[in-house]
């Protein structure tokens, strides 16, 4: 027939196989494919984007295949993608900082991988992707290991946790900084310096794989001969570790705010002080994180990650999958959180928050035993409580959408004296009437009109 066709292909999750499938249906019919388009804007002035990693897919698929076959196919597909790939960056370049979608630009890549893979699901899987009953176990297998191997990929690229644009004038006001565990890629060091120029020391104690899930997990011995991984500016990247915060003098008198990202994905070792070990370490597995706050001089710690209560694994429940049980203890009794903030993209799985914790001053109580008279302070009980300023409170009045209204404020009580007031069993020949007045007492107190004894009488009575 040689009829020309311009293909559309599925542009979400599972849309490579459904693409492939149709143009092979096309094409064993004699149909001429001219070009191929998937959908790349999915909302008109969102950073939603869809279709861009499915039209590559697809292109290589067809390359690989005879090229005698489809000669038009991968022609126009090229050159489809090639003018749509210069006509999008003239855009990003034209609209500078204005532009809310473009993440490549602003040092965050990894914002726009994570958010395309999350906004190529269906709404449904995205907020009830455990729920037994509206998501089928297929479904959630499929999307589990699409959402596995793009993960694994993106940690070992760029980070654990996705920063996003909210997060900067936290750091700015905060700052400086100083990361411990920063990783191999030191990637929120680097966001936060390069987009809003926060003054960071970034440190990990191996460089070289620190913080990839392919890293061997006892490889965090340092190596001496390491020297800076960067000095750019207010942007230092070097090795180290916790006891950095008290060992270096220039960070321990810094007053630098201490950031702890994802501290304690995998085991930390302490090294040896004694070189007659032959390098061997001294100590069992501990929580970095725990010996960050063993070192650590400062007043305030941002962390990055989960923590007691956050987290929907059984398995790792109630700490979470970021920090130790030793950590969350040890922070929850010597600081107080001044700020909260869930990350604006999150896995499936997973409840990522920044939380911002300050020093807190401690007031002891000593109550003297004199039953006997003895002066002997051994009998003395001593209690300590911690002193959280007012301005410093956190508030804790929150609820789910669910009952939300519970927590709301009723119209000066109005409302709850009238359910309140409400008879138990109201004939049904009488609701249509009952409703009548309701809707007319509410008209006359919207125009604030003066209630006459009628109308107190009828609200009296519903």
């Amino acid at each position: 027939m040689n009829i020309p066709v311009v293909f559309v292909g599925d542009g979400k999750l599972g849309g490579i196989s459904v693409s492939l499938a149709s143009l092979e249906a096309l094409w064993s019919r004699g149909y001429r494919v001219d070009a191929l388009v998937f959908i790349e804007d999915g909302v008109e002035g969102s950073s939603i984007k869809f279709g861009r990693e499915n039209a590559t897919a697809v292109f290589e698929h067809i390359s690989k295949t005879s090229n005698t076959r489809f000669p038009d196919a991968i022609h126009n597909a090229r050159r489809l993608a090639m003018a749509k790939n210069k006509r999008k960056h003239c855009a990003e370049n034209s609209n500078g900082n204005g532009s809310s979608g473009s993440n490549e630009n602003d040092g965050n890549p990894l914002l726009g991988k994570q958010q395309h893979f999350l906004n190529s699901l269906p709404p449904q899987v995205r907020s009830h992707f455990f729920s037994s009953t509206l998501v089928t176990p297929d479904q959630r297998a499929e999307v589990w290991d699409n959402q596995a191997d793009l993960g694994e990929t993106l940690v070992n690229s760029y980070s654990w946790a996705t920063p996003d644009p909210r997060l900067l004038k936290i750091f700015q006001y905060f700052g400086p900084i100083v990361e411990v565990g920063c990783g191999a890629n030191a990637y929120w060091a680097k966001w936060m310096n390069s987009s809003g120029g926060v003054d960071v020391v970034a440190l990990d104690v191996s460089l070289e794989d620190g913080g990839k899930i392919s890293a061997d997990q006892y490889s965090k011995k340092r190596s001496k001969g390491i020297t800076c991984h960067a000095n750019t500016g207010n942007l230092v990247i070097r090795p180290g570790g916790p006891e950095s915060l008290s060992d270096d003098e220039e960070l321990r008198n810094s007053g630098r705010t201490l950031f702890l990202c994802y501290p304690d994905e995998e085991d930390f070792k302490q090294e040896s002080n004694d070189d007659e070990d032959d390098g061997e370490y001294d100590s069992q597995p501990t929580s970095l994180a725990a010996a960050c706050l063993e070192h650590f001089t400062g007043s305030t710690i941002i962390h990055v990650g989960e923590l007691y209560g956050d987290t929907l694994s059984f398995d790792q429940a109630p700490f979470g999958r970021s920090s130790s049980s030793e950590f969350s203890q040890r922070l929850g009794a010597e600081y107080h959180c001044i700020l909260k903030v869930k990350l604006q993209n999150n896995w499936l799985h997973v409840r990522d928050t920044l939380s911002v914790w300050k020093r807190s001053e401690l007031c002891c109580m000593t109550f003297q035993d004199d039953v006997d008279g003895d002066d002997n302070d051994e009998s003395d009980d001593e209690v300590r409580y911690k002193y959280i300023p007012p301005e410093e409170v956190l508030p804790v009045d929150c609820a789910a959408p669910c009952v939300a209204h519970l927590l709301s404020e009723s119209n000066n009580g109005e409302e709850a004296k009238l359910n309140a007031s409400k008879p138990p069993n109201v004939h049904e020949g009488s609701a249509e009437k009952d409703t009548k007045v309701v809707h007319t007492a509410k008209k006359r107190k919207r125009r604030k009109m003066s209630k006459s004894s009628a109308e107190v009488e009828a609200g009296n009575a519903w």
